[in-house]
This record gives C-alpha cells, structure tokens and sequence, in this order.
C-alpha cells in the first residue's frame, strides 16, 4: 500500500466523533502530530457543512490571538472547525463562553496536537461543554479497511472464528518497525529514518512550549530521556534510574514523562489491582504511542531485531500489542481501560477492564510457540480476579488460534496475524 492511498483511509473512529457532535457542544479530536486530524477533520467539516479554519494560516491564528471573544462570536454564526487549537489557547476561554450563550450541540469541532486537559494555560474547566477522543496513527484494521473492533471481538469470545492469514516472523517485524504514521509508511528506510529524526526535533523545539516553559537545557535533557526511555520500553517505569542516568531529579524525570505523555509521544499503563492480592506491584510500565518512532530511537532495524537484539524484539512485539490495542479501545462499544498486572512472583502484560468491571487478560510473547508454563500469570490473575475475569490470551508469533488449559483454566494463544489483517 502506497503513501497516497493510506492518507484517504477511512478512520474507525469517524461515527462515534459524529455521535458525539449530536451530543455535545464542543468535541475535540487530540492526538499527535501527523495522526490524521486534519484530514478527518476536513472530511467531517465537509460531511456536516462546517466551516474549517486552522491555527495554521497566520492570519486566522492573530485573529484569535488578538481578540479570541470577537472571533469566537465570528466562528459561532456556523458549526466550524477549528484545527490545532493549541496554537491559539486564548480561543478556549472564549469558546466556553460563546457555547454557554448559545447552548447548542455541535457547535465546535477542534482538533489539538497536546492533551488540552493537561496544558497549563487552560483555565478554564470545560466540564460538560467538551468532550475528547483520541486519535492515534493508523491500526493495522484501518490499513486493512476493516471495520470491526478487535477489543469487541476477544469481549464477544468471537476471537476463535476470526479469519486471518497468518504471516511470517519477518514480515511481522517489518510491520512493527514501521510503525502507523502515514508519512512514513511504506517509505524506504533512509526516508524514514530523517522523518522520524524531524518529528522528534519538531515536537520538543516546537510544542514542548505549548505544555509547559523549558529552557533550552530542558530540551537537551528530554532528548536524552527519550532515547532511555527507547531502551527501557515495555518496563516497570523506575524514575530513580532514569533521574540517575541523567543526573536529575526524580520528580524532573517524571515531570518530562507527563510532558511526553501530553505530547501523544509515550503512555504510562498504570497496575491493575485485585482484591485479592496481597502483594501487587503499583509501579506503570512505559509503552511508546509507535513503534516505528520507538524503533527509530533505538537505532535498530527488522534483520537486528531478528537475529541477535531479542531483547528490544520482545519489548517492541508487546509494545505493539500495546498500541493496536489502544487504537482499538477508541471505538469499542464499552469504555476500556488498559491495564498491566504484577505481583511478586507473577505478571501479565496487559489488562482490558470494561466499564462493567470485566477484565480479560492478555500475555505478549516474541516467539513462533508457547510452553504451558507461561500461562502462569493468567492462572494467577483468573484466581485473584474471580467472577471479573472473562477469558486470558497470548499472542505470540506462530500461525494457528491453539487452545490450552493450565489449572482448570481454559485460554487461547493467538497469532498476531490477527491483528494484522
């Protein structure tokens, strides 16, 4: 698939944004740079008969810089949108009061490159008023042109008749090297290789100050954190070893985290709790938002990984897992919440916990098998969890769904090819 096909795909995402505009006054799209909210955002604009203005064009930005009141009354005469509203954080003061005189739905659609909830130029509680979904780079679904939802299906224990052609180890990687960003997919690796280098220059020289005022120093000690983040992926997050590594602070360390957090360029999984057990650990694991980005941070490429970096394979293979599965719980039917599971002596790579409190499990391995003894961690969880627990999965690198059992409790090992076509 080609660069130019990818940017019209259509994104899962679009009905539940279109449901939500019924419903609320102001919907914003976040996520990162180069996820494709521009793009929808212009597809929804011209679907509903919005006017579209961007934070973009110079002239609108010092329009609503200079007197955001007048321009938001302006903007208020036809549902518009408003796209990298972040550039122009003064207009959300006078869009809260323009939308509380209007007190209509689907007034504003706004798309933001950073986590409004988590700038702190925002004042203003738009409790009630807005409401933000995320979007990420494509999923493999999307690449695909498939519209269900896989979160839906492993819930609907439908998972076992899914159709899928399994592909091999080497392609699997390729996939998970490249990552979802459109700009890079399917791009020669040179290319991508300086993409990824000016994305990363790009969102710490240009939007770090959009989250919060850093010097220069800052940004040369972000940049290094990101790259031990790289190598700490997929793992307990210890802000004691980073801050040690950088010789900085341990609340700084966690600081820049939230920072890239804000940014859309990694997420924290926090620890699932049961009520049971007694000895869990309460430390998040890292994951980054791509792994084509994390890749890129490693400096690591499809034969390497192969063939002796197991280590980052394996972190790369979850982190993955990781990232399709949150593209996923944006359009799922239930609200989900992905969690990851340790105690002592146990782990599980991931947690899936709907709105109604049940979880099912998931466990992450880069190899083409299973051994029954890496079933131990479900088993624990499924004890801990009781009646909550609704079924535990691995995927793993082979090519056939293969049912096994380990203490009176039934799982299903599934390919990864699955989850990509």
């Amino acid at each position: 698939m080609i660069l130019e096909e990818t940017m019209f795909i259509k994104r899962n995402i679009e009905p539940y944004i279109l449901e939500l505009l019924e419903s609320f006054k102001i919907v914003t799209i976040a996520g990162p740079r180069q996820s494709g909210k521009t793009t929808l955002s212009k597809k929804i604009a011209k679907e509903l008969g919005f006017k579209y203005y961007t934070m973009d064009d110079e002239t609108i930005l010092k329009a609503a810089q200079d007197d955001p009141l007048t321009f938001a009354k302006q903007l208020a005469k036809t549902p518009s949108v408003i796209d990298e509203v972040q550039m122009a954080i003064e207009l959300v003061k006078a869009l809260k009061m323009v939308v509380d005189e209007e007190n209509k739905n689907g007034m504003f659609l706004l798309t933001g490159s950073a986590d409004l909830f988590k700038m702190s130029a925002i004042k203003e509680s738009l409790a009630g008023r807005m409401v933000s979904v995320d979007l990420f780079p494509f999923s493999q679904y999307e690449l695909q042109k498939k519209r269900e939802n896989f979160i839906d299906i492993l819930f609907g224990n439908a998972v076992a008749d899914i159709n899928f052609k399994a592909i091999s180890v080497e392609e699997q990687v390729e996939i998970i090297t490249k990552g979802g960003f459109a700009s890079v997919y399917n791009k020669p690796q040179r290319v991508s290789h300086t993409w990824f280098e000016s994305y990363i220059t790009a969102r710490i020289e240009k939007d770090l100050s959009l989250i919060k005022r850093v010097s220069q120093e800052n940004k040369s000690e972000i940049f290094k954190l990101l790259s031990l983040l790289a190598h700490n992926n997929a793992n307990l997050l210890k802000y004691n070893s980073l801050a040690s590594h950088l010789a900085i602070k341990d609340m700084t360390v966690k600081s820049d985290i939230e920072i890239l957090e804000a940014l859309y360029i990694v997420k924290r999984v926090n620890p699932y709790f049961t009520n049971r057990g007694k000895r869990e650990v309460k430390t998040p694991k890292i994951h980054f938002i791509d792994t084509g980005l994390a890749s890129h941070l490693l400096g690591i490429d499809k034969e390497a990984l192969i063939l002796k970096e197991r280590e980052h394979l394996g972190n790369l293979v979850e982190n993955f897992v990781y990232t399709e599965l949150l593209k996923h719980t944006t359009y799922a039917k239930k609200t989900t919440k992905i969690y990851h599971y340790r105690d002592a002596d146990y782990e599980v790579d991931f947690v899936l916990e709907q709105s109604n409190t049940n979880i099912i499990a998931i466990e992450v391995k880069a190899s083409t098998s299973i051994k029954s003894s890496e079933l131990r961690g479900l088993v624990k969880l499924a004890q801990n969890s009781g009646d909550n627990f609704k079924g535990g999965f691995i995927f793993y690198m082979g090519e056939h769904i293969i049912p096994m059992q380990k203490d009176g409790y039934k799982f299903l090992a599934l390919p990864m090819s699955v989850l990509l076509n």
